[in-house]
């Protein structure tokens, strides 16, 4: 009987759980007092994209994203506990679908911007559904979604390039690589 080769080697997973420790690692310890939604997209994408762009694989993302939202929920980072993995969860499911879109070659700070803005707009999304499905008005969710999808796009954005421009040179140095088979 053969043995069937795991879809991500221990490699992989061990990198992916880091970058989605990492994430948690950052939310806890900035604390950036900008009071502009979304401004925390600028370093919560960074470790997605990182993760994504390496191990270039479907899935790669969402996984970052289940664990980090576990891990969210574990040490309740903000008030929608359990939610968190619903959150994070689309975060990492919105840049595997762009990394996929992309062909995975994340270094390029176009494909950066795209991935941040769009994961950190999904995590948005998510966040108001939620609220809504809590109870909160829908009056007043409408109200700021259209300041916050402009600022969630940008600080994505600009999080995904800052992404980019590190696993960019990161390959170019030869500290890490990928596997290309």
């Amino acid at each position: 009987m053969a043995i069937k080769k795991p879809y991500f080697s221990l490699y992989e997973i061990a990198l992916l759980s880091l970058c989605a420790a990492l994430i948690v690692v950052l939310n806890t310890t900035f604390s950036l007092p900008l009071k502009i939604p979304g401004h925390t997209g600028i370093y919560w994408v960074v470790p997605v994209i990182i993760g994504v762009g390496i191990v270039k694989k479907p899935g790669a993302g969402t996984y970052i994203g289940f664990v980090s939202g576990i891990l969210a929920t574990l040490f309740g980072l903000n008030t929608l506990h359990i939610f968190n993995l619903i959150i994070y969860l689309a975060l990492g499911t919105m840049i595997d679908l762009v990394g996929l879109l992309f062909f995975y070659r994340l270094d390029h700070p176009a494909a950066g911007f795209v991935a941040g803005a769009a994961g950190n707009l999904a995590k948005m999304v998510v966040n108001f559904a939620l609220q809504t499905f809590l109870g909160i008005p829908a009056v007043f969710i409408v109200i700021g979604i259209g300041a916050a999808s402009i600022s969630h796009f940008i600080f994505g954005g600009i999080g995904g390039i800052i992404a980019a421009l590190v696993l960019s040179r990161l390959l170019k140095s030869g500290v890490i690589t990928r596997d290309e088979a």
